[in-house]
């Protein structure tokens, strides 16, 4: 394909089945009306994310004509970490690795109850793909917060090449917020990130996490819609 691409989670879920528009100069109607005839034929919830550069006239328009309409926005943003001094937080101490099934499945947890109710979907993508998350070769690595032995917050890294990893799933449990336990887990992820070699850091941006972010060090480089 030369403008998308797109995953099938196997299940009914738009948080991981996903339409990624990555070259809007690129553009091939045909190839988005699959992708999306795809989801649709199955009855699978998806959504499609596109960055500010890549929505032009002609994708905006195809998106009218698929009945695709703006849900979110999110700020894309990227930390050279040559520009990042390691911070030392006695809460580090709370945080773990996750590199077992009992804890991935408790940082599902965590991310499945930003929902009310809970996202059983969530739950059972992890399930799914343990074995491939917690597999190190692939470079994936999740951080747990715990609070008491209560499971509260978690991140996950993802690595795009050697150079570049991406900070994803940041979360807090809304009883545990305000508490410093999200930056715990931010500067503990970025002191793993350059300590490991990598030299930039990338992650997408809500509205309300774009102030810790910049007091890292993190510049805004685009914003991202999310359509469905």
């Amino acid at each position: 394909m030369n403008c998308l691409s797109y995953v099938d989670s196997g299940l009914s879920c738009d948080t991981f089945n996903i339409i990624h528009l990555f070259d809007g100069n690129k553009f091939v109607e045909k190839e988005l009306l699959d992708a999306v005839d795809y989801f649709r034929q199955q009855n699978l919830d998806f959504c499609l994310w596109v960055s500010k550069k890549n929505l032009t006239t002609e994708v905006k328009a195809c998106f009218e004509k698929l009945g695709l309409s703006v849900q979110g926005e999110e700020v894309g943003m990227a930390l050279d970490l040559e520009n990042y001094e390691p911070v030392t937080k006695g809460e580090h101490n709370n945080i773990l690795e996750v590199n077992r099934e009992e804890y991935l499945s408790q940082y599902a947890g965590v991310i499945a109850r930003n929902w009310t109710p809970a996202d059983e979907n969530v739950m059972k993508y992890y399930e799914t793909t343990a074995a491939q998350y917690l597999d190190k070769s692939r470079g994936i690595v999740f951080f747990l917060y715990q609070q008491d032995g209560l499971p509260v917050a978690g991140v996950e890294l993802f690595p795009t090449d050697d150079k570049t990893i991406g900070l994803y799933g940041l979360a807090t449990l809304e009883a545990y917020r305000g508490k410093g336990i999200g930056f715990a887990l931010m500067t503990n992820a970025l002191n793993m990130a350059k300590s490991s070699g990598f030299k930039q850091v990338i992650l997408q941006a809500s509205e309300d996490g774009i102030g810790i972010y910049k007091r890292l060090g993190f510049q805004e480089l685009t914003n991202y819609f999310e359509y469905s």
